[in-house]
Order: structure tokens, then C-alpha cells, then sequence
């Protein structure tokens, strides 16, 4: 009866880190939360609390789709990310609003460069810039800075 125990067990903890694995390859944050099922039925199966397959198909159906309802969407956000979810977000997010820039190059029809934290970033204003001068950011869409000759109104 121990060596239906020890296969068991190693069993589930294999199908549970080829499932964990499979994210790698074919992404979509399922397999992860079944892997995790496999890598529990292992784990209570190695200490003896569970024994009988069916007990097994069961824990493993129900920690599964447990963990897959209660737990996906705040993964899927932590290790994915997205681009739409930033752009509607707050804009001053990335703490640029009403931050003192440096013109580095005159603006021509409206476009220049300016220095921000040691970086060059492009820039668009509708004032007369040149270089040298400071300028402030009022704006940004992606990596370009809108700047303005006027220190913006930040407080809400």
C-alpha cells in the first residue's frame, strides 16, 4: 500500500510542475492555477492525509477551480500587466506633471527636446522655446512631453 502512496504522490507533484511549466510555452494563467491543484493532491498525498484516487480527482478538481476563480483576475494583473490599463489610469501616474524641465534644443512648429532626470525626451509645446531655458511638463501621451513656458496649477 506505501508504494501506491510514494507513485501517487509523485504523480501529482510531476503533473503540477509540467502544468506550472506549461504557462511558459502557452500562456493564458489556467494551466498555472491546475498545476497548483496537482502540486497540493501531491503534497497531502506525500503526508498521508489523502490516499484513494478518487479523493485525489476530487481535492484536485475543487483546489483547481477554486484557486482559478479566487485568484486569476489579481495574477493575471500582477504578471501581465497591460498598456490600455496605464493609459486610463490618472496621467500623472508617472509623477511627470508640474516637473521643471530643460529645453535643450529650440522648438520648431511646436517640437523640441527637453532634459528630464539626465534623459533627453521629445517635447511638444505651444509656446516659443528655446534652449536653455525652463520649461514645465503640463502633459504627456506615451514619450513625448508636453511642456509649457508656464509653471502649470497642480493643486486640485
Amino acid at each position: 500500500m506505501l508504494t501506491g502512496y510514494l507513485e501517487s504522490y509523485a504523480f501529482w507533484l510531476l503533473l503540477g510542475l509540467l502544468l506550472l511549466a506549461s504557462e511558459f510555452f502557452i500562456p493564458g494563467l489556467i494551466a498555472a492555477f491546475f498545476g497548483l491543484g496537482a502540486l497540493l493532491v501531491g503534497l497531502l498525498t506525500l503526508l498521508g492525509i489523502i490516499g484513494s484516487l478518487p479523493v485525489q480527482v476530487t481535492v484536485f478538481a475543487l483546489s483547481s477551480i477554486v484557486a482559478l476563480w479566487l485568484l486569476r483576475r489579481r495574477f493575471q494583473r500582477w504578471l501581465q500587466g497591460s498598456e490600455v490599463d496605464l493609459a486610463a489610469r490618472d496621467q500623472d501616474d508617472a509623477g511627470l506633471l508640474g516637473v521643471r524641465v530643460k529645453v535643450l534644443t529650440d522648438f520648431v512648429d511646436g517640437v523640441g527636446h527637453v532634459q528630464l532626470n539626465g534623459a533627453k525626451w521629445d517635447a511638444e509645446s505651444a509656446d516659443p522655446l528655446t534652449s536653455g531655458q525652463s520649461a514645465w511638463v503640463t502633459d504627456h501621451a506615451g514619450i513625448v512631453l508636453r511642456v509649457s513656458a508656464t509653471k502649470p496649477n497642480t493643486n486640485n
